[in-house]
């Protein structure tokens, strides 16, 4: 598959919408983490790194494998 090619939102809109959730998801993650850190001023980057990654590995993992299965679902039909 070249990437460079154009991607058709009406064969694929299900994906389309799941990177607009993933998306969501990290801003609303890193909303949440520099709110943690700030609450914490002393330890500012130790504090949102522990909040951010913890959040963002999960949803990333999570993501990954609803893709694979659009992909999966996608590619039979």
């Amino acid at each position: 598959m070249d990437p460079v090619n154009d991607v058709d939102v009406a064969k694929s809109p299900r994906q389309w919408l799941l990177v607009i959730v993933m998306d969501v998801l990290v801003l609303a993650e890193l909303c949440v983490a520099m709110y943690l850190a700030v609450a914490s001023t002393e330890d500012f980057t130790a504090t949102f790194i522990k909040a951010f990654f913890a959040m963002l590995i999960p949803t990333l993992v999570a993501g990954a494998l609803a893709k694979r299965r659009l992909r999966s679902s996608t590619v039979k039909a």
